[in-house]
């Protein structure tokens, strides 16, 4: 009995052995949640809630997941799936998958380098980088840590000459498209934030205290100069008080008076390719049109703005019928996995915009948290479309897919198993009626 006993702890021994001692949780994190997971341990609340907080009772938050469930794939079995292509083509543009990092303002309040790190992970993997407007980091300081593509982010101010100043310096550091935010006329009201004290620059305060404490490491990291603001804004607008995030936006940001007229103005301004981003209705889409924007992005904000707006997902069909057959258009918020990605893709976006994702990867472990992050996505994609039977970005449409009647827009009804042997599928947005 005891040389047994002997025996099953030395096979034991040697399981743990083959198995590995140390356990990196990034390293292994086989899901964005796990990500997640890993970034609200190593955060305080309110660092934590920065990235995962919404408005109000974060209805459209919930509502952007849980509409994504709600796609139900049609596989095609018995396809050669030996290659699959994951690369696509937008507005002149090659890119190595269908996806870019999406702006995510304040990444230094989650510690460490904030942007920094992504923006080096994003030149890594040769994946577009989508400059906040309300980055920590100067554009500047983060084009010179890049050596990917980089896109710009742009609020549109109430000072005319703010705005000129960023879309100047936006072109020096040779952004190649710009995204114009048109959905924070005014700022939505984020319960998280307020319940956790969080302001601008950040400060200690009752409702902080004790988790400040708890987490030194994040503590020390916010101390560190330069001083937490908005630094594309330095010595314009940001002064040193700190401030909560809707009493700036208040103050600086909502422009009461923003019409179309001033999107016409920005396509004259700007040569490259220009993007609409907060679209959630078909009208929006085409008035996106006609005042000369190259495409939009489908989004709420990620649910940060108007609480209660539709899913984006949900969304999504329409929009793709009214303009997809003009205009580019991108599909923003709720991305959680590669198999999103794909749903949106067979939906009709000809590119998806990922925000959250690349910021809990960001908050667990920086540039190696967001490599890890593109990692995942670009496996989950890739398996999603062998499983499919979809072998390239192009072949996605929405014969692959199976969503609510209540979304449905003219060119739902693909099948695209009866067109003839060996032919390419069209984009759904092909069978338009617009």
């Amino acid at each position: 009995m005891a040389q047994s006993r002997l025996s099953g702890a030395v096979e034991f021994a040697k399981m743990l052995a083959a198995g590995g001692f140390a356990l990196d949780p990034v390293a292994s994190a086989p899901s964005i949640e796990d990500l997640r997971q890993v970034a609200k341990r190593r955060l305080p609340t309110m660092a934590f809630d920065i990235v995962d907080g919404a408005s109000n009772h974060e209805i459209t938050r919930a509502s952007n997941e849980e509409d994504l469930r709600e796609v139900r794939f049609r596989p095609r079995w018995l396809t050669d799936i030996s290659h699959i292509d994951i690369s696509t083509s937008v507005d002149g543009m090659d890119l190595q998958r269908p996806y870019v990092l999406g702006p995510l303002g304040l990444q230094r309040m989650i510690g460490g380098e904030g942007e920094m790190g992504a923006v080096r992970a994003a030149g890594r993997a040769n994946i577009p980088f989508t400059i906040s407007t309300a980055s920590n980091w100067t554009m500047e300081e983060l084009a010179e840590q890049a050596t990917g593509p980089l896109w710009y982010q742009l609020y549109m101010y109430k000072s005319d000459a703010i705005v000129e100043n960023l879309i100047s310096r936006a072109e020096k550091i040779g952004a190649e498209a710009l995204v114009v935010t048109v959905d924070v006329p005014l700022n939505g009201k984020r319960y998280r934030d307020h319940r956790n004290g969080m302001s601008i620059p950040p400060k200690i305060t009752p409702q902080n205290a004790l988790q400040a404490v708890r987490h030194l490491d994040w503590t020390r990291s916010i101390m560190r100069p330069p001083t937490i603001g908005f630094r594309n804004l330095k010595d314009q607008i940001q002064g040193d008080n700190a401030v909560s995030h809707q009493e700036f936006v208040a103050k600086h940001l909502a422009n009461l008076t923003l019409t179309w007229e001033k999107i016409e103005e920005m396509r004259r301004r700007w040569d490259g390719p220009l993007y609409i981003k907060g679209i959630l209705t078909p009208e929006d889409a085409r008035r996106a049109r006609n005042a000369g924007a190259d495409g939009i992005y489908v989004s709420n904000h990620g649910g940060r703005q108007l609480d209660s707006s539709p899913s984006s997902i949900r969304a999504l069909p329409r929009i793709v019928d009214e303009v997809g057959a003009e205009m580019t258009v991108v599909f923003d918020s709720g991305v959680r996995t590669g198999d999103d990605i794909a749903k949106a893709l067979a939906l009709g976006a000809d590119l998806v915009s990922v925000g959250r994702a690349w910021g809990y990867g960001n908050a667990a472990a920086g540039e190696k948290g967001v490599l890890r992050a593109i990692e995942i996505l670009d496996e989950e994609l890739e398996l999603a479309m062998g499983q499919l039977g979809a072998t390239s970005i192009a072949a996605l449409d929405r014969g692959f897919v199976e969503y609510p009647e209540a979304w449905h827009g003219a060119g739902v009804h693909r099948e695209p198993e009866t067109a003839a042997p060996g032919a390419a599928a069209a984009p759904a947005r092909e069978e338009s009626g617009a």
